[in-house]
Protein backbone atom coordinates (compact mmCIF):
# COMPACT_ATOMS: atom_id res chain seq x y z
CA UNK A 1 0.00 0.00 0.00
CA UNK A 2 2.83 2.42 0.84
CA UNK A 3 4.47 1.80 -2.54
CA UNK A 4 1.24 2.51 -4.39
CA UNK A 5 0.84 5.80 -2.54
CA UNK A 6 4.35 6.88 -3.47
CA UNK A 7 3.70 6.22 -7.17
CA UNK A 8 0.44 8.14 -7.22
CA UNK A 9 2.07 11.00 -5.37
CA UNK A 10 3.86 11.99 -8.58
CA UNK A 11 0.54 12.68 -10.28
CA UNK A 12 -0.33 15.45 -7.84
CA UNK A 13 3.12 16.94 -7.92
CA UNK A 14 3.15 17.05 -11.70
CA UNK A 15 0.30 19.61 -11.67
CA UNK A 16 2.80 22.01 -10.15
CA UNK A 17 5.81 20.81 -12.11
CA UNK A 18 3.92 20.57 -15.39
CA UNK A 19 2.82 24.20 -15.17
CA UNK A 20 6.29 25.49 -14.34
CA UNK A 21 8.02 23.22 -16.84
CA UNK A 22 7.08 25.79 -19.49
CA UNK A 23 9.81 28.39 -19.72
CA UNK A 24 7.30 31.17 -20.50
CA UNK A 25 5.56 30.53 -17.16
CA UNK A 26 8.88 30.63 -15.30
CA UNK A 27 9.77 33.87 -17.07
CA UNK A 28 6.45 35.46 -16.09
CA UNK A 29 6.81 34.22 -12.52
CA UNK A 30 10.27 35.76 -12.18
CA UNK A 31 9.04 39.05 -13.66
CA UNK A 32 6.31 39.06 -11.01
CA UNK A 33 8.97 38.51 -8.34
CA UNK A 34 11.17 41.22 -9.87
CA UNK A 35 9.12 43.80 -11.80
CA UNK A 36 12.21 46.02 -11.91
CA UNK A 37 14.00 43.61 -14.27
CA UNK A 38 13.89 44.74 -17.91
CA UNK A 39 14.67 42.96 -21.18
CA UNK A 40 14.51 39.48 -19.66
CA UNK A 41 14.45 36.74 -22.30
CA UNK A 42 13.75 33.03 -22.10
CA UNK A 43 17.38 32.41 -22.99
CA UNK A 44 18.34 34.03 -19.67
CA UNK A 45 16.52 31.27 -17.76
CA UNK A 46 17.83 27.83 -16.93
CA UNK A 47 15.44 25.46 -15.16
CA UNK A 48 17.18 23.25 -12.60
CA UNK A 49 15.99 19.87 -11.37
CA UNK A 50 16.04 19.80 -7.59
CA UNK A 51 17.49 16.33 -7.44
CA UNK A 52 17.14 14.85 -4.07
CA UNK A 53 19.49 12.46 -2.61
CA UNK A 54 18.76 14.49 0.51
CA UNK A 55 14.98 14.95 0.71
CA UNK A 56 12.14 12.58 -0.04
CA UNK A 57 9.84 14.61 -2.28
CA UNK A 58 11.47 16.10 -5.36
CA UNK A 59 8.48 16.10 -7.66
CA UNK A 60 6.88 19.30 -6.43
CA UNK A 61 9.91 21.57 -6.21
CA UNK A 62 11.29 24.01 -8.75
CA UNK A 63 14.65 25.64 -9.18
CA UNK A 64 15.80 27.97 -11.92
CA UNK A 65 18.74 30.25 -12.59
CA UNK A 66 18.06 33.71 -14.05
CA UNK A 67 21.28 35.46 -14.97
CA UNK A 68 23.00 35.91 -11.60
CA UNK A 69 20.16 34.64 -9.39
CA UNK A 70 19.09 31.16 -8.34
CA UNK A 71 15.43 30.87 -7.37
CA UNK A 72 14.03 27.95 -5.39
CA UNK A 73 10.24 27.55 -5.34
CA UNK A 74 8.62 24.73 -3.40
CA UNK A 75 5.01 23.72 -2.87
CA UNK A 76 4.10 23.09 0.75
CA UNK A 77 0.57 22.05 -0.28
CA UNK A 78 -1.99 22.18 2.52
CA UNK A 79 0.33 20.80 5.18
CA UNK A 80 2.73 23.15 6.92
CA UNK A 81 6.31 21.91 7.05
CA UNK A 82 8.14 23.32 10.10
CA UNK A 83 11.43 22.05 8.68
CA UNK A 84 11.18 23.90 5.38
CA UNK A 85 14.03 26.29 6.18
CA UNK A 86 16.37 23.36 6.83
CA UNK A 87 15.15 21.68 3.66
CA UNK A 88 15.99 24.83 1.70
CA UNK A 89 19.45 24.89 3.26
CA UNK A 90 20.04 21.36 1.98
CA UNK A 91 18.79 22.37 -1.45
CA UNK A 92 21.05 25.35 -1.85
CA UNK A 93 24.08 23.44 -0.53
CA UNK A 94 23.56 20.63 -3.02
CA UNK A 95 22.78 23.06 -5.84
CA UNK A 96 25.93 25.10 -5.22
CA UNK A 97 27.99 21.92 -5.12
CA UNK A 98 26.66 20.89 -8.53
CA UNK A 99 26.96 24.43 -9.85
CA UNK A 100 30.67 24.51 -9.02
CA UNK A 101 31.16 21.21 -10.84
CA UNK A 102 29.22 22.43 -13.88
CA UNK A 103 31.17 25.69 -14.06
CA UNK A 104 34.51 24.00 -13.27
CA UNK A 105 35.07 26.03 -10.12
CA UNK A 106 36.35 24.84 -6.74
CA UNK A 107 35.86 26.07 -3.20
CA UNK A 108 39.53 25.21 -2.62
CA UNK A 109 40.68 27.66 -5.25
CA UNK A 110 42.68 30.74 -4.24
CA UNK A 111 40.48 32.73 -6.60
CA UNK A 112 37.07 33.83 -5.35
CA UNK A 113 34.35 31.80 -7.04
CA UNK A 114 31.18 33.24 -8.59
CA UNK A 115 27.81 32.10 -7.28
CA UNK A 116 24.26 33.03 -8.29
CA UNK A 117 22.44 34.84 -5.49
CA UNK A 118 19.76 32.59 -3.95
CA UNK A 119 16.09 33.44 -3.41
CA UNK A 120 13.66 31.17 -1.59
CA UNK A 121 9.89 30.96 -2.00
CA UNK A 122 7.25 28.58 -0.74
CA UNK A 123 3.70 28.24 -2.05
CA UNK A 124 1.42 27.35 0.85
CA UNK A 125 -2.13 26.26 0.00
CA UNK A 126 -3.50 25.44 3.46
CA UNK A 127 -6.32 27.21 5.26
CA UNK A 128 -4.47 28.31 8.39
CA UNK A 129 -2.82 31.72 8.51
CA UNK A 130 0.95 31.48 8.26
CA UNK A 131 3.76 34.07 8.45
CA UNK A 132 4.81 35.81 5.25
CA UNK A 133 8.42 34.83 5.90
CA UNK A 134 10.25 31.90 7.48
CA UNK A 135 13.65 32.38 9.09
CA UNK A 136 16.04 29.48 9.66
CA UNK A 137 17.62 31.28 12.61
CA UNK A 138 14.27 32.00 14.27
CA UNK A 139 12.78 28.56 13.59
CA UNK A 140 15.68 26.55 14.99
CA UNK A 141 17.88 28.84 17.10
CA UNK A 142 15.55 31.47 18.54
CA UNK A 143 16.95 34.12 16.18
CA UNK A 144 20.37 33.98 17.85
CA UNK A 145 22.36 32.10 15.22
CA UNK A 146 24.66 33.55 12.58
CA UNK A 147 23.36 30.87 10.20
CA UNK A 148 20.44 32.44 8.37
CA UNK A 149 18.17 31.67 5.45
CA UNK A 150 14.83 33.36 4.75
CA UNK A 151 11.89 32.07 2.74
CA UNK A 152 9.06 34.18 1.36
CA UNK A 153 5.70 32.45 1.88
CA UNK A 154 3.19 32.84 -0.96
CA UNK A 155 -0.31 31.96 0.28
CA UNK A 156 -2.64 34.63 -1.12
CA UNK A 157 -5.05 34.08 -3.98
CA UNK A 158 -4.42 36.82 -6.56
CA UNK A 159 -3.72 37.35 -10.26
CA UNK A 160 -0.05 36.36 -10.11
CA UNK A 161 0.90 32.87 -11.27
CA UNK A 162 1.68 31.77 -7.72
CA UNK A 163 -1.61 33.31 -6.51
CA UNK A 164 -3.55 31.54 -9.27
CA UNK A 165 -1.97 28.22 -8.31
CA UNK A 166 -2.97 28.81 -4.67
CA UNK A 167 -6.50 29.52 -5.91
CA UNK A 168 -6.53 26.31 -7.97
CA UNK A 169 -5.42 24.23 -4.96
CA UNK A 170 -7.99 25.81 -2.64
CA UNK A 171 -10.79 25.14 -5.13
CA UNK A 172 -9.70 21.53 -5.53
CA UNK A 173 -9.42 21.01 -1.76
CA UNK A 174 -12.96 22.34 -1.35
CA UNK A 175 -14.35 20.12 -4.12
CA UNK A 176 -12.71 17.08 -2.57
CA UNK A 177 -14.65 17.79 0.60
CA UNK A 178 -17.93 18.17 -1.30
CA UNK A 179 -17.75 15.17 -3.65
CA UNK A 180 -17.26 11.49 -2.99
CA UNK A 181 -16.50 10.74 -6.62
CA UNK A 182 -13.08 11.69 -8.00
CA UNK A 183 -14.28 12.60 -11.49
CA UNK A 184 -16.98 14.91 -10.11
CA UNK A 185 -14.44 16.72 -7.91
CA UNK A 186 -11.97 17.05 -10.79
CA UNK A 187 -14.51 18.29 -13.35
CA UNK A 188 -16.05 20.77 -10.94
CA UNK A 189 -12.61 22.07 -10.00
CA UNK A 190 -11.78 22.52 -13.66
CA UNK A 191 -15.04 24.40 -14.30
CA UNK A 192 -14.62 26.76 -11.33
CA UNK A 193 -10.96 27.49 -12.10
CA UNK A 194 -11.77 28.33 -15.72
CA UNK A 195 -14.56 30.59 -14.48
CA UNK A 196 -12.35 32.34 -11.92
CA UNK A 197 -9.34 32.53 -14.25
CA UNK A 198 -7.02 30.32 -12.19
CA UNK A 199 -4.37 29.03 -14.63
CA UNK A 200 -7.03 29.30 -17.33
CA UNK A 201 -4.83 29.06 -20.44
CA UNK A 202 -2.79 26.19 -19.04
CA UNK A 203 -5.87 24.23 -17.98
CA UNK A 204 -7.60 24.70 -21.31
CA UNK A 205 -4.47 23.55 -23.15
CA UNK A 206 -4.07 20.47 -20.94
CA UNK A 207 -7.69 19.79 -19.95
CA UNK A 208 -7.66 15.99 -20.00
CA UNK A 209 -4.24 15.71 -18.40
CA UNK A 210 -5.11 18.11 -15.56
CA UNK A 211 -8.40 16.31 -14.88
CA UNK A 212 -6.59 12.97 -14.82
CA UNK A 213 -4.06 14.38 -12.36
CA UNK A 214 -6.81 15.59 -10.04
CA UNK A 215 -8.64 12.26 -10.24
CA UNK A 216 -5.54 10.36 -9.27
CA UNK A 217 -4.86 12.71 -6.38
CA UNK A 218 -8.44 12.31 -5.17
CA UNK A 219 -8.07 8.51 -5.22
CA UNK A 220 -4.73 8.81 -3.47
CA UNK A 221 -6.26 10.90 -0.69
CA UNK A 222 -9.06 8.36 -0.17
CA UNK A 223 -6.53 5.54 -0.10
CA UNK A 224 -4.28 7.45 2.28
CA UNK A 225 -7.19 8.12 4.67
CA UNK A 226 -8.11 4.44 4.62
CA UNK A 227 -4.49 3.55 5.24
CA UNK A 228 -4.30 6.03 8.14
CA UNK A 229 -7.47 4.60 9.69
CA UNK A 230 -6.16 1.04 9.35
CA UNK A 231 -2.79 2.10 10.76
CA UNK A 232 -4.42 3.78 13.76
CA UNK A 233 -6.51 0.68 14.42
CA UNK A 234 -3.43 -1.51 14.20
CA UNK A 235 -1.55 0.84 16.54
CA UNK A 236 -4.44 0.77 19.04
CA UNK A 237 -4.59 -3.03 18.91
CA UNK A 238 -0.83 -3.27 19.30
CA UNK A 239 -1.03 -0.84 22.21
CA UNK A 240 -3.82 -2.89 23.84
CA UNK A 241 -1.83 -6.11 23.56
CA UNK A 242 1.29 -4.43 24.85
CA UNK A 243 -0.72 -2.91 27.69
CA UNK A 244 -2.09 -6.32 28.64
CA UNK A 245 1.39 -7.80 28.64
CA UNK A 246 2.75 -4.98 30.76
CA UNK A 247 -0.27 -5.28 33.07
CA UNK A 248 0.21 -9.01 33.51
CA UNK A 249 3.91 -8.62 34.19
CA UNK A 250 3.25 -5.83 36.66
CA UNK A 251 0.49 -7.83 38.31
CA UNK A 252 2.80 -10.80 38.65
CA UNK A 253 5.45 -8.61 40.28
CA UNK A 254 2.93 -7.11 42.66
CA UNK A 255 1.53 -10.58 43.43
CA UNK A 256 4.96 -11.97 44.19
CA UNK A 257 5.82 -9.01 46.39
CA UNK A 258 2.50 -9.28 48.25
CA UNK A 259 2.91 -13.00 48.63
CA UNK A 260 6.36 -12.48 50.06
CA UNK A 261 5.03 -9.97 52.57
CA UNK A 262 2.22 -12.30 53.62
CA UNK A 263 4.65 -15.21 53.86
CA UNK A 264 7.03 -13.25 56.05
CA UNK A 265 4.25 -12.13 58.37
CA UNK A 266 2.83 -15.66 58.66
CA UNK A 267 6.29 -17.07 59.20
CA UNK A 268 6.90 -14.56 61.96
CA UNK A 269 3.65 -15.51 63.69
CA UNK A 270 4.40 -19.22 63.43
CA UNK A 271 7.94 -18.64 64.61
CA UNK A 272 6.80 -16.71 67.68
CA UNK A 273 4.23 -19.33 68.60
CA UNK A 274 6.72 -22.12 68.10
CA UNK A 275 9.34 -20.28 70.05
CA UNK A 276 6.92 -19.74 72.92
CA UNK A 277 6.07 -23.46 73.03
CA UNK A 278 9.72 -24.43 73.07
CA UNK A 279 10.48 -21.88 75.76
CA UNK A 280 7.68 -23.12 78.05
CA UNK A 281 8.73 -26.75 77.55
CA UNK A 282 12.32 -25.94 78.57
CA UNK A 283 11.14 -24.01 81.63
CA UNK A 284 8.94 -26.94 82.76
CA UNK A 285 11.86 -29.36 82.40
CA UNK A 286 14.09 -27.17 84.53
CA UNK A 287 11.40 -26.92 87.22
CA UNK A 288 11.03 -30.70 87.27
CA UNK A 289 14.76 -31.01 87.84
CA UNK A 290 14.48 -28.65 90.78
CA UNK A 291 11.96 -30.99 92.42
CA UNK A 292 8.71 -29.19 91.82
CA UNK A 293 5.58 -31.27 91.31
CA UNK A 294 3.55 -31.27 88.10
CA UNK A 295 0.73 -29.35 89.79
CA UNK A 296 3.18 -26.70 90.97
CA UNK A 297 4.72 -26.46 87.45
CA UNK A 298 1.26 -26.06 85.80
CA UNK A 299 0.31 -23.39 88.33
CA UNK A 300 3.48 -21.42 87.59
CA UNK A 301 3.18 -21.74 83.76
CA UNK A 302 -0.46 -20.66 83.82
CA UNK A 303 0.64 -17.33 85.24
CA UNK A 304 3.13 -16.69 82.39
Amino acid sequence: MATETKIKRKSKDSVFVKFFSYIENVKKLYEEFHPEVADLTEDDIQIQTLNSAIVNTIYNDLGFIVKDRFVVLVEAQSTWNPNMALRMLFYISETYRRYLMDTMQSEHSTTKINLPEPEFYMIYTGEQTRPSEISLSREFFGGKSDLELKIKVLSEVDTTLAGQYVGFCKVFNEQRRLHENSIEAAIETYRICIEKGYLREFMKRHEKEVIDMMEQLFDEEVMRKQYDIASRRAEREEGRIEGEQIGLARGEQIGLARGEQIGLARGEQIGLARGEQIGLAKAAEQMRRSGLSEEQIKSILSQC
